[in-house]
């Protein structure tokens, strides 16, 4: 079992980087959004391996191949659109950034596309696959709620300084994931 809530814990990184992030971006971020987003990260990351045990595992090494690159693109684009947003502001003392479905959607999948390779992992625990999948859903969760939260405390000191950081670390993540199957 210790096993699953580490690899929760290992999966839920990228997510919880990204939690961060929105928790400085989005000023209208409450309860309710951060909870929606904190259910999505937490979704995808264990969904992903569950998907990569049930359907993918033929495909895997084709999509291993590209995983890296496409979270690179996808982080790149969320990342440079709020630096350029930053920019644009006309009164530097309040973010007009508001939290979408779409944000939301491609940044969950994005965060967890790294998952799906965990799939092969899944029957070799000791734990049954969609049990551990459940888990890690949850060790994300939790996690995302925890990031989301401190976001928002760093973001009233920071003020918009806080989404041009945001964009920066996004696409860092992207670069990072790029690096790492590179040279990893």
């Amino acid at each position: 079992m210790i096993e699953v809530i580490l690899l929760g814990v290992a999966l839920a990184m990228d997510s919880l980087t990204v939690s961060l992030v929105n928790g400085l971006k989005y000023r209208d971020y409450d309860w309710s959004k951060m909870l929606l987003a904190s259910f999505s990260f937490g979704f995808f990351q264990g969904f992903m391996p569950l998907l990569g045990y049930l359907l993918l595992y033929p495909f895997l090494s084709y999509i291993e191949k590209i995983d890296h690159w496409l979270v690179l693109i996808i982080l790149s684009l969320i990342g440079i659109d709020m630096i350029k947003e930053a920019f644009q502001k006309e009164d530097t003392t309040v973010s007009e950034s508001k939290f979408t479905l779409k944000i939301l959607l491609l940044e969950s999948i994005a965060t967890a596309i790294d998952a799906l390779s965990c799939g092969l992992v899944l029957p070799t625990l000791t734990v049954n696959p969609y049990l551990s999948c459940l888990i890690i859903g949850v060790v994300t969760m939790l996690i995302c709620i925890v990031g989301h939260l401190f976001g928002k405390k760093v973001a009233l000191l920071l003020k918009d300084k806080a989404t041009i950081a945001g964009g920066i670390i996004l696409i860092l993540i992207g670069v990072k994931t790029v690096i790492e199957h590179l040279f990893g």
